[in-house]
């Protein structure tokens, strides 16, 4: 096994490790049987039979009602490769966004139901990765179960269950198309999802085989013998670098992509939240997820906040793997993520007209400090120029992830700079370090939030079937580390013109930052599918960045 293969395989099995809940859940009656007397606050696990025979195991967070009270339920859907919120005390519980926010709701006074989808933790099967008449299916069927079972559930005008959704990642597909499929549920909170495997996992056809590499250990290690063998087949695929249409034609139905192409969207009302530094599902998913639901007339509102998926060893997080702050700023608002979602639910599920007013249509943060309230975001934008960046080989930027503390040590005694010269800061050849072609000296406090474009010419300059991983990079007047804003890049692979959407990014610039983008040959992002290590490239272009005034 080679040094790269032993530093992935670590990663993710003290990814999964800490994913694991250690929850143990009491042993209880279940107490939806006691009738229209009062009930107490309490949680016990079930088992929902499915369409096909199989099983769905499931704990039921039962809310404290008072005598004749009934209250809407809530489904909280897990991510991949994991399991459900077995109990308060848990690492959803306690640690994942949905999980706390599911968790709250319960103590508000919500039914919550937090199932393992097929395959995962206590269920039966296989994992399909969200098909419609598997995994989707079967959030219908945990709703059935529950319209049977739990007899104090809110009903609307047509008598049917008040239900709402919220989940991560895998979770959030679940909830939005589900919601595609059952017209039973009216809000969702789809959190870090895809809209379209092929543009998420695969962008202009490179694999991104560091977070492929980390779901496909995670969901075999955890749930050994339950992975659709296609899609470990997928998995050995990325190492080499490219993907078959065969994966794409199984995946492109289980995707919101998929069903509005088709002219079919979610019935909810929808809260989607989704991460600038979210590597694996990046806020392009969410913007498109949301552009489709738009379609549907229901209110649709969208969160840009920092995190999400953050690639274990390559993005710190406290959770290796996924984090999402607890707090965002929209204007001159800060707005805890948690309440969020219960002003939402309450809202759409208890009819508190009023309750999610402070949720903005768009909300886009700028970090962790600052955000700003838009109608849209933006595309494109101020044009710039670049021409003959040499990336020389397929290892430049390998070492970046220990010389990002070098760099960092060295900004602590380097003065800020002043009024820098754009060609004193010029890094123009990729060999050891990514290459920066600077663009532009910030004069005043700009925003920089939005969805790049590039229009890129490739020129081979020795051996074939170069890949470039292209990013927007900063150098900030107080540091000497280029960063690259929102740890976004966008892949380009082989010679010949590429005319693209970038990674959206979003950050503030202040006077003395010098803008611009890097080139490199090598991405821990894409740690399998680079090009040739021993090819050389010419980059040379265009490119509008989304500059908006404050």
């Amino acid at each position: 096994m080679s040094v790269k293969s032993i530093y992935v395989y670590v990663s993710i099995v003290l990814s999964g490790l800490l994913l694991v809940s250690c929850a143990v859940v009491p042993s209880v009656a279940p107490s939806y049987l006691q009738g229209d007397g009062e009930l107490e606050e309490t949680y016990f696990d079930v088992y929902i039979p499915t369409h096909d025979g199989k099983k769905l195991r499931a704990t039921i967070f039962q809310p404290a009602l008072k005598a004749g009270e009934k209250a809407p339920v809530i489904i909280h859907a897990h991510g991949f490769g994991v399991f459900r919120m077995s109990g308060p005390i848990s690492i959803y519980g306690l640690l994942v966004y949905p999980g706390k926010a599911a968790k709250e709701a319960w103590r508000q006074g919500y039914w919550v139901i937090s199932y393992d989808e097929r395959g995962h933790g206590g269920s039966e099967d296989i994992i399909r990765v969200m098909d419609p008449d598997y995994e989707v299916r079967d959030v219908s069927t945990v709703i059935d179960w529950a319209e049977n079972n739990l007899h104090r559930i809110s009903a609307d005008e047509n008598h049917d269950p008040l239900v709402g959704m919220i989940g991560e990642s895998y979770g959030g597909g679940a909830s939005l198309m589900g919601a595609t499929q059952d017209k039973r549920i009216d809000a969702i909170i789809p959190v870090n999802t895809w809209n379209s495997f092929e543009t998420s996992l695969a962008p202009n056809r490179v694999p991104k085989s560091g977070w492929l590499t980390t779901l496909i250990l995670v969901g075999n290690s955890f749930n050994p013998g339950n992975m659709e063998p296609l899609l470990n087949k997928a998995y050995w695929q990325a190492r080499d670098g490219v993907i078959e249409e065969e994966v794409f034609d199984y995946l492109t139905p289980h995707s919101t992509y998929h069903n509005c192409q088709n002219e079919k969207y979610p019935a909810a009302d929808a809260l989607i939240i989704q991460g600038f530094r979210d590597v694996l599902f990046p806020i392009n998913e969410g913007i498109r997820n949301r552009e489709c639901l738009l379609k549907s007339g229901n209110d649709i509102r969208f969160i840009g906040a920092q995190g999400g998926h953050l690639l274990p060893f390559t993005q710190w997080s406290l959770i290796p793997g996924y984090t999402l702050e607890s707090d965002v700023h929209c204007g001159d608002k800060t707005l805890n993520l948690i309440q969020v979602a219960i002003n939402w639910f309450d809202e759409k599920l208890k009819g508190k007209y009023g309750a999610a007013d402070d949720i903005p249509s768009m909300c886009l943060t700028q970090g962790y400090d600052h955000g700003i309230v838009v109608d849209n975001i933006m595309k494109g934008g101020e044009y710039f120029e670049f021409d003959n960046i040499e990336v020389n080989n397929g290892f430049s930027g390998f070492f970046e992830s220990p010389l990002y503390l070098m760099d960092q040590l060295v900004g602590l005694i380097t003065p800020t700079m002043k009024q820098p010269i754009l060609d004193d800061h010029a890094s123009p050849s990729a060999t050891f370090r990514p290459a920066f072609f600077p663009l532009k000296t910030v004069e005043k406090t700009v925003s920089l939030t939005g969805i790049p474009t590039l229009l890129a010419n490739i020129v081979v300059t020795e051996n074939e079937e170069p890949v470039i991983f292209v990013g927007i990079g900063v150098k900030r007047a107080r540091s000497r580390h280029i960063e690259l804003i929102s740890d976004q890049i966008i892949p380009l692979r082989g010679e010949g013109k590429h005319n693209v959407e970038m990674m959206a990014v979003s950050t503030r610039l202040e006077p003395g930052d010098i803008l611009g983008i890097t080139a490199a040959g090598y991405s821990n992002q894409y740690r399998f599918s680079g090009g040739d290590w021993f090819s050389k490239a010419l980059l040379s272009g265009s490119i509008n960045m989304p500059i908006l005034a404050l």
